[in-house]
């Protein structure tokens, strides 16, 4: 794992700091492996629950489920954001930046056809989204 505890907070560039919020609304100012691990943990409780994603046919998708995908793709982007900015480096020195461009590349254009991603939310990686020929 890249991010270990010297990550004291999630950063995207110097001015942006995410914080975690829990079930009561509560802003969470946590390490970076802290705040992945809570939204890794919600994202697998929300795949996994039958009430959100089901899987039989014929099967109704509540209310409310684009706001729980939006947040989910709002979550995997703020991952790949950190490692961007925070650990590139280590990225290139192991041969994994082909494989993160992908990543990274795959998730906007998605992002960007399923209007899941707020032009706020994408701002501190606005650059790499231009050098990868992908902003519209």
């Amino acid at each position: 794992m890249l991010c270990l505890n010297d990550c004291v907070v999630v950063v995207v560039v110097v001015v942006r700091v995410y914080v975690w919020t829990d079930d009561h609304g509560r802003k969470l100012k946590c390490s970076a492996p802290l705040y992945f691990d809570y939204a890794m943990s919600y994202i697998q409780e929300l795949l996994t629950d039958e009430d959100v994603f089901p899987t039989k046919t014929g099967s109704v998708f509540p209310a409310g489920f684009v706001f729980l995908v939006q947040k989910v793709f709002l979550l995997f982007f703020r991952t790949l954001a950190h490692i961007y900015w925070c650990h590139y480096r280590e990225t290139l020195a192991l041969g994994l930046h082909p494989h993160l461009n992908t990543l990274f590349a795959h998730l906007t254009l998605f992002c960007q056809q399923h209007g899941l991603l707020e032009p706020e939310d994408t701002e501190p990686m606005l650059d790499l989204i231009t050098a990868l020929g992908q902003q519209r």
